[in-house]
């Protein structure tokens, strides 16, 4: 017997809400008749690959002028909008 009570640690048990053993099999049943088939539409691909980051340079999609280009027509959109906004405001 100690001085201080420690609890023991509380169990996470995940119960599944819903689980349909019949659309499990159909699933891994399509699965295996697609690579039976040779079928591989639909798979999913990384976002980023290897040397896209190199290829962005080479095309021109992360010119440094471009950029910048970008990020001030984006400025100038949001300066037009809040004047917009202000002139609203005051006038009406």
């Amino acid at each position: 017997m100690g001085f201080f009570h420690t609890p023991k640690p509380n169990k996470y048990r995940v119960e599944p809400r819903f689980w349909d053993p019949e659309k499990e099999k159909r699933e891994a049943r399509e699965r295996r008749i697609k690579a039976e088939l040779g079928l591989t539409e639909g798979e999913y691909q990384a976002g980023i690959s290897r040397g896209d980051f190199r290829k962005g340079i080479t095309d021109g999609k992360w010119d440094a002028r471009a950029v910048r280009r970008r990020s001030n027509m984006r400025l100038g959109v949001i300066f037009l909008l809040l004047v917009g906004a202000l002139l609203f405001i005051l006038y009406f």
